[in-house]
């Protein structure tokens, strides 16, 4: 008999600290839910470290999001932390990004460290076997739709892994159904939730302003009963 029900999927957070805690306050058995992100925690909004922190010390899984790793690229590694960084040598992250409001959230060197070693040792993507649908699909969440790259996960070709870590990551709007699986991914924001027979994409652009986002909220999916949760941005 497995332990929880439901698993809940949520969507890009970047740094909405306030607003995750009033997301997750919603599910039935709130913070002790069974719960998987899909990346994105950081960049943008003011409170990266703290929802960072927060993931860590109830241990809740996540998988790489774009941000992730161009934190990992950009951002200052344990020797480069401090006032002697520049950011303007990466200034694409650090202003377009977002990159600045993370370093920003961020006032001791022990939890930056911490938090950087948890962020590189994040998954491409997570498979939960007991998780099903109806229909006999198991869950697989990644940050990015998996697309038609998901038969190359355990290839050892150079191109292949090269394409499959783009595809999760960055690409965009790339709809195919690979028919053992329900994917679960973020990472382009939408007005709202889309749920497919095979896939669902749960960012609503929590971060961004209306003149990108018509209603920006963050987004849970319960899973398998596919319930949309909604929380309006707090920050």
């Amino acid at each position: 008999m497995m332990e929880d029900k439901q698993i809940y999927i949520i969507g890009d957070v970047h740094g909405c600290y306030k607003t995750l805690l009033a997301l997750i306050e919603q599910f039935p058995n709130k913070r002790n839910s069974k719960i998987v992100f899909v990346g994105d925690l950081i960049d943008r909004g003011a409170n990266s470290c703290e929802v960072v922190e927060f993931i860590i010390n109830n241990n809740y899984d996540c998988v790489m999001g774009n941000h992730e790793e161009l934190f990992l690229e950009y951002a200052p590694n344990k020797d480069e932390f401090g006032e002697n960084f520049n950011m303007e040598n990466s200034s694409y992250y650090f202003e377009r990004c977002g990159g600045k409001a993370t370093l920003d959230s961020y006032k001791n060197k022990e939890i930056y460290f911490k938090h950087y070693d948890f962020i590189k040792n994040l998954p491409l993507y997570l498979e939960y076997k007991d998780y099903k649908t109806s229909d006999n699909r198991y869950l697989v969440v990644s940050h990015s739709a998996i697309a038609n790259v998901w038969d190359k996960r355990d290839s050892k070709d150079k191109f292949d892994i090269e394409n499959f870590e783009n595809q999760l990551l960055y690409r965009r709007y790339k709809q195919f159904d690979n028919k053992d699986i329900f994917n679960v991914y973020g990472h382009t924001p939408r007005s709202e939730a889309k749920l497919t027979s095979f896939d669902a994409n749960v960012d609503l652009g929590c971060v961004y302003k209306k003149e990108k986002v018509i209603n920006p909220r963050l987004c849970a999916l319960e899973f398998p009963s596919m319930k949309v949760y909604v929380q309006e941005n707090l920050e």
